[in-house]
């Protein structure tokens, strides 16, 4: 095994699909010094569910905190749709801020970059398989190279917590169930253990406009494409209706439209592989949750957004249901934006659950 120091490994603008997910959580300050910095695991072949692999396979990851002897004061925290490791930095901590999740006093916190972010291996970085040439994975193939970082590379002998937002929370649920004697404590926020119909046709229609636009050529282009339609879509869907009429006056709209279906940071053929990740996401496998729950002794929080359109609830709290799990439904207009209008009651639910 091999790591090394990215110290900059991103291009392109610094607009999100999700970007004010990082308007909550990115706050201005000081480099973390030894805390945050991006590493890169070489796994050498990452095996997939479907029978393919990912050749030079590549995982990202940043650690904040230190590693207890035992090495079982872990939290890993996964990287959720079209985000990567370097937008997780708030959600750790020695200090108490209004979005940090995990103490690092207490917890040595693994920020993991998933696969399709443009910094683990993605369509766009991969010499080997490129651009529609890599194969397709899911949120059971991240966590499984996920695994293979924390024990390989990290000496990682139990991982006392997972928590992620979104897709995080959908890696969540894939770490309590792929690796159910690893893992102590789960924690998904806005995450599901299944996607519904509803939330992959939100995913469907953001392909099927990147696929459309001339400029993607089949996922062969040159150049970036601008992708406005996905991009106005993509918005639309991940807060409530009143959230987004208050984000600009009406005499702003024109302005405030441009800027919605503006180039975003990623890559679009790495957008469109993490969206069918969320396409074919179900732990289940299409058992019902008490079934699935019966071997996973993982303890939980499960987290929604009352209103969101993003990730529908129900599945999370059927899941809760079954294995008899804490939850809080957050009521806040931001939905899947959760930590825009809610930060401060999730922290508190999640920092009192870890400290336990």
């Amino acid at each position: 095994m091999r790591f090394v120091n990215i110290l900059n490994p991103f291009r392109g603008n610094c607009m999100y699909l999700c970007a004010l997910w990082i308007a909550a959580f990115l706050q201005a300050g000081p480099a973390w010094g030894q805390d945050g910095i991006q590493r890169i695991a070489g796994l050498g072949s990452c095996p997939l569910g479907s029978g393919q692999a990912i050749l030079d396979c590549r995982v990202g990851y940043r650690t904040y905190g230190k590693l207890n002897a035992a090495g079982t004061n872990v939290v890993v925290v996964p990287s959720w749709l079209n985000g990567r490791s370097e937008d997780l930095g708030s959600l750790f901590g020695a200090e108490k801020g209004k979005n940090r999740l995990v103490d690092t006093g207490r917890f040595f916190g693994v920020a993991f970059d998933a696969f399709g972010d443009g910094v683990s291996s993605s369509p766009s970085n991969s010499s080997q398989q490129p651009g529609p040439d890599f194969p397709v994975f899911n949120m059971e193939d991240m966590v499984r190279a996920q695994y293979r970082v924390l024990t390989e590379v990290l000496g990682v002998k139990k991982v006392h917590a997972a928590v992620g937002l979104s897709m995080g929370g959908h890696q969540v649920f894939a770490w309590a169930v792929v690796y159910p004697q690893f893992v102590e404590l789960a924690v998904p926020i806005v995450g599901s253990p299944q996607a519904t119909n509803f939330d992959r046709l939100s995913k469907q229609i953001v392909i099927d406009a990147i696929a459309a636009d001339p400029a993607y050529m089949g996922g062969r282009y040159k150049v970036e494409p601008p992708l406005k339609l996905a991009n106005e879509i993509g918005t639309m869907t991940t807060a409530t209706p009143q959230y987004r009429n208050a984000e600009a006056p009406r005499e702003k709209y024109t302005e405030w439209l441009t800027s919605l279906g503006s180039p975003q940071r990623q890559d679009a053929n790495d957008r469109v592989w993490q969206a069918k990740a969320i396409l074919a996401h179900d732990v289940l496998h299409g058992k019902p949750p008490a079934e699935v729950a019966k071997g996973v002794p993982v303890k939980f929080l499960v987290i929604v957004a009352a209103e969101d359109r993003m990730v529908t609830p129900q599945p999370a709290l059927d899941w809760a249901a079954a294995v008899g799990a804490e939850t809080y439904v957050s009521p806040g207009a931001c939905a899947h934006l959760i930590m825009n209008c809610d930060a401060a009651a999730v922290s508190e639910r999640v920092e009192k659950f870890l400290a336990r």
